[in-house]
């Protein structure tokens, strides 16, 4: 999925971000990522990972991390959601929250 950043959202920097699934994957993880498509990076340093048997990244064995250098977003960003790996039994569903403050 994709997120086109608002005018609003001009110079915010990303501070909070969870998934969750509506029904839970079995062995392995899934794990997200967040792209900024027009700047050509990765917002996240530690992805986020659904844990197996779980439905959201909260419970996850290690957070998300969010990197610093990379979370600011400008007018026209585009922003990519992307799972790099999913759980052997895929999850169902899946909704991504991401929160925006100013610096």
């Amino acid at each position: 999925g994709y997120l086109h950043i608002p005018a609003a959202l001009n110079g915010m920097n990303l501070v909070e971000v969870h998934a969750v699934v509506i029904t839970a994957g079995t062995t392995n993880t899934t794990d997200i990522q967040i792209a900024n498509v027009t700047d050509t990076t990765d917002m996240l340093s530690t992805k986020l990972t659904i844990d197996s048997g779980e439905t959201g990244s909260d419970t996850g064995a290690t957070p998300a991390v969010i990197n610093a250098t990379y979370d600011d977003v400008a007018t026209n960003d585009l922003l990519r959601v992307d799972v790099d790996a999913i759980s052997t039994t895929a999850p169902k569903g899946l909704i991504v929250t991401l929160g925006f403050q100013l610096p």
